[in-house]
């Protein structure tokens, strides 16, 4: 089952403008075996697969949003995203008058994540949309864009063939085509997606900043705390980061090496990859199912619990950092303060440091993103902290409130953290933001 498909029924009706006349269709969108486009007509009084629009509008939102869909994530934990990024992501934004389905799309960096949720029972529009994703659906980034570009494609073929082929849609095209066949002007409009800007919005200045910066951490590390301090901020700027970095900290050696623990398939999604790594370090250490107690934790770092204690914590930061000096160690500027926090944290920062590979000077960045790099650090340090399976055999098929504190205290995590565990491996139930939608689209 092919994971995305768009496909269209071509139709010619009404008096619009010609490109969007000549593109109107019987549209039809699936995730995997899921028709997201299935509808009940208010006016016809039927239900179909199939919705009657202009794909136009659609094709035109896809090609300007197409950098900040391939490379701005979701924004951190909050009720909603801003207008601005709403309007890059959720299909939506197409608008044009037409009834579009409730569709967010964001990359974690390797997959593009969807989230679709039915129209409201009461809705009086014309159109209601009967399925909804009970969870994101993952496409592979580089089958979306496959998808999305023929789809784009064949709406330019359309208008071709009925004798309209100048369009804003076909201006728009040939100029993203030019930018992703440059590597240097691919490069810029990455960035500017990950400082939440649409291609040349960007001040120039932040730009500067952005390519000083990647030239210090790398492009992996950019790309993981630009989408933190760029656009989303009231005052953008990268200068935090600078101070970070240049700022005091905790200085570890790292006793663990890479070449052990990164056999898992490149191919698998990061949460895979990171429980196998997770337990092929246990099995280093000689310990599968027990508790780690913090000696043993920070010092993978060659760190002591009383340095990570020690450690200058700024109120509120937003980041944790470590950066790498020219002797192999590690200058850790983390932000949680409470001994739980902590452990996690520095759990992270071991996944992201086996996630990292062998290259000596890579920064490790923990942030609260949900990109593939940050959702590896989570299941990782939650897998070596308490493994799923030493977990269910202390909690012996009792999943009461009480039982998951007792679980908590015992593994040296947070009560969250229990739970997240539970769900991502069915054992108790989930709970969506907002009928499957990641956010709350109303308050």
């Amino acid at each position: 089952m092919t994971e995305l498909a768009f496909s269209c029924e071509w139709l010619t009706t009404g008096q619009d403008a010609p490109e969007l006349r000549e593109t109107v269709a019987q549209f039809t969108m699936r995730a995997g075996n899921l028709i997201l486009t299935r509808n009940e007509d208010a006016w016809s009084k039927t239900v179909r697969d199939s919705v009657l629009v202009s794909v136009y509008p659609l094709a035109i939102w896809l090609a300007a949003s197409w950098w900040r869909l391939n490379y701005e994530p979701l924004p951190k934990h909050i009720p909603i995203p801003s207008l601005d990024w709403r309007m890059a992501h959720e299909i939506g934004a197409a608008n044009h008058g037409y009834v579009w389905p409730h569709i967010v799309l964001a990359t974690d960096g390797e997959a593009m994540h969807m989230w679709a949720a039915p129209s409201a029972p009461d809705s009086r529009q014309s159109v209601k949309y009967l399925n909804g994703l009970s969870q994101p659906h993952a496409v592979k980034l580089d089958d979306f864009n496959h998808e999305a570009a023929r789809f784009i494609e064949l709406v330019l073929s359309r208008l071709h063939t009925t004798g309209y082929p100048d369009t804003d849609l076909a201006s728009l095209w040939r100029l993203i085509l030019e930018d992703r066949a440059d590597p240097e002007s691919a490069k810029l409009r990455r960035m500017e997606a990950q400082l939440g800007y649409d291609p040349d919005e960007c001040p120039d200045a932040i730009i500067a900043e952005a390519l000083a910066l990647e030239s210090r951490m790398g492009m992996s590390t950019l790309s993981e705390l630009a989408p933190v301090f760029g656009k989303c901020n009231a005052d953008p700027t990268l200068d935090e980061i600078s101070r970070l970095a240049n700022g005091n900290g905790v200085i570890g050696a790292p006793e663990i090496n890479h070449s052990p623990l990164d056999a898992a398939d490149p191919g698998a999604p990061p949460w895979s990859r990171a429980v196998r790594a997770a337990r092929n370090l246990r099995n280093m250490l000689g310990n599968r199912e027990s508790p780690i107690d913090d000696s043993t934790l920070y010092g993978l770092f060659g760190l002591t619990p009383q340095a990570v204690t020690n450690a200058p914590t700024p109120q509120r930061q937003k980041v944790g950092l470590a950066v790498p000096d020219k002797n192999g160690r590690l200058k850790f500027t983390p932000r949680k303060r409470h001994p739980i926090s902590q452990r996690f944290e520095f759990g992270r920062f071991l996944g992201d440091y086996i996630n990292s590979g062998s290259t000596p000077d890579n920064w490790l960045a923990s942030t609260d993103l949900v990109t593939a790099r940050q959702k590896f650090q989570r299941a990782f340090a939650a897998e070596l902290l308490c493994p799923i399976e030493s977990l269910i055999a202390y909690l012996n098929d009792d999943y009461s409130e009480s039982a998951i504190d007792d679980a908590a205290g015992h593994f040296r995590v947070s009560e969250q953290t229990i739970e997240w565990l539970l769900v991502n491996n069915g054992h108790i139930a989930s709970r969506a933001a907002d009928g499957g939608l990641p956010y709350r689209t109303a308050a």
